[in-house]
């Protein structure tokens, strides 16, 4: 159901990305823990389908960065507050 790379990336599998839940409560883990570790803010570099769910629970965007799997493709860059 989750795939991840070696910069902390993640990513919900396409099979169960209709389980809205799963990636509300994903988010919110990501947001509890960044906390718990002492992190002010976590960048996210959002595919851009799901910048949309990024900014409806707070993250502002804040520029684009290059698609590391995809040549020429931009990324949203959006910022969260978390502390």
């Amino acid at each position: 159901m989750l795939s991840s790379n070696d910069r902390g990336a993640a990513e919900i599998s396409r099979r169960h990305r209709s389980l809205r839940t799963f990636g509300r409560r994903l988010f919110e883990h990501a947001v509890t823990a960044a906390r718990g570790l002492g992190f002010a803010r976590l960048a996210i570099e959002a595919d851009p389908n799901a910048e949309p769910f990024y900014l409806a629970r707070g993250a502002v965007r804040t520029g684009e960065v290059p698609s590391g799997s995809v040549p020429g493709r931009l990324l949203p860059l959006l910022e969260i507050t978390v502390a």
